[in-house]
């Protein structure tokens, strides 16, 4: 029995450090993807301010890898490459993100790139062409794609080999440690959100409304899931399309339209939450 006691300890010692560069290593991703998104949207706020535009909304910012973002409009833009360049690059900057990218605004319809251009950390290294040619009016999509190293948390280099033996200790006193039955309360509370007078539980498949449950489909569940997260901002029927049927079956026509009627008829017992039909373009989740 001591045996297994040492081994334990020696194992927990030697792994714990690792688990903790995991552990920060994952939570820099994490905010680097939200850094980025904002980083984006203000930029493309900043954008349409600059155009004269203070009404269009911008597009749920779509992640399309670890390095790489898209951002889009509501409607139509006419772009000035150089004034793009600028703003992102200083909502980029003020964000603390890496200063080596490659910008491409893309045309909607063609899938074309109208204009590209690279920044690096010096001036000579960056590519930049064709800035005083204006875009015309079109529903471009602007990709950001990251080429520089992000910056890891690391564990402090300080971080003393007693401090590990001591977790290796306490983690070894907690395996031996008599397992306490769990707390009924606790267990019965579980993350949410809250969408006008409903619970949306999303891991659970259901929405709450008092005493009342409603139980959701697997694609019902995803489809309120990113209305959830976009409130009041159109969501494009391709991008809903393209998350909730992509690579998990197929998809027949109406769908989509078949899903937000019952989606919507699963909130009609709160007047404050109505999902709009944008005609051409998508859907819009409004909450009064």
């Amino acid at each position: 029995m001591k045996k297994e006691r040492v081994l334990i300890v020696i194992v927990l010692v030697v792994f714990i450090p690792f688990a903790l560069m995991g552990y920060f290593d994952f939570g820099e991703k994490d905010n680097f993807s939200k850094r980025a998104k904002i980083a984006l949207r203000d930029s493309g706020n900043k954008f349409l301010l600059s155009v004269g535009d203070s009404t269009s909304l911008i597009l749920p910012i779509i992640e399309l890898d670890e390095n790489t973002f898209e951002l889009s409009f509501q409607n139509k833009v006419q772009i000035e490459p150089g004034s793009l360049m600028n703003i992102l690059g200083q909502s980029l900057v003020d964000s603390k993100l890496p200063n080596s990218y490659i910008v491409e605004v893309i045309e909607n319809g063609s899938g074309e790139v109208a204009h590209s251009y690279e920044i690096k950390s010096t001036i000579k290294e960056s590519t930049i062409t064709c800035i005083g040619r204006i875009l015309p009016f079109d529903n471009y999509k602007i990709k950001l794609q990251f080429t520089g190293e992000r910056p890891v948390a690391k564990l402090d280099k300080d971080y003393s080999l007693l401090s590990l033996v001591l977790i290796g200790f306490i983690g070894c006193g907690l395996l031996y440690r008599k397992k306490a039955k769990p707390n009924t309360s606790e267990v019965a509370i579980s993350q949410f959100s809250q969408i006008g007078n409903y619970r949306f539980y999303k891991e659970q498949s259901k929405l709450v409304k008092g005493n009342s449950t409603i139980g959701l489909t697997a694609k019902e569940c995803e489809l309120i899931s990113i209305f959830s997260e976009n409130p009041n901002e159109i969501i494009k029927r391709d991008l809903l399309i393209k998350e909730v049927w992509e690579d998990k079956g197929v998809f027949v026509g109406r769908s989509l339209d078949t899903f937000i009627s019952k989606i919507r008829k699963k909130f009609l017992d709160d007047d404050s939450i109505n999902i709009v039909t944008v005609h051409g373009v998508g859907y819009k989740l409004e909450i009064y």
